[in-house]
């Protein structure tokens, strides 16, 4: 049986090496040495933290909506497979 895959991309929190602008919003969200973000480590980009949990907020939702869709559309599957075997 092949490995459960994940969808969600690679990512990692880590320390700012130097001084630079978060990928979202360069201008008004600066990342100064030391400072704590978001990785995402395929492509190397940064995000400050208050980007970072709008993404994961937004997303935690996004995939909440998924899973409810899928296990709604398997429900509806398993019901029908009873009724063809009566």
């Amino acid at each position: 049986m092949a490995k459960p895959k994940s969808l969600i991309l690679s990512m990692e929190i880590t320390t700012a090496g130097h001084k630079h602008g978060c990928r979202h919003n360069r201008r008004k969200h600066l990342l100064a040495k030391g400072d704590r973000r978001l990785t995402i480590l395929s492509e190397n980009h940064h995000y400050c933290l208050a980007c970072a949990k709008t993404f994961l907020t937004n997303d935690i939702g996004r995939l909440q909506k998924l899973l409810t869709e899928v296990e709604a559309l398997e429900q509806t599957r398993v019901s029908k497979n009873e009724i063809s075997q009566n």
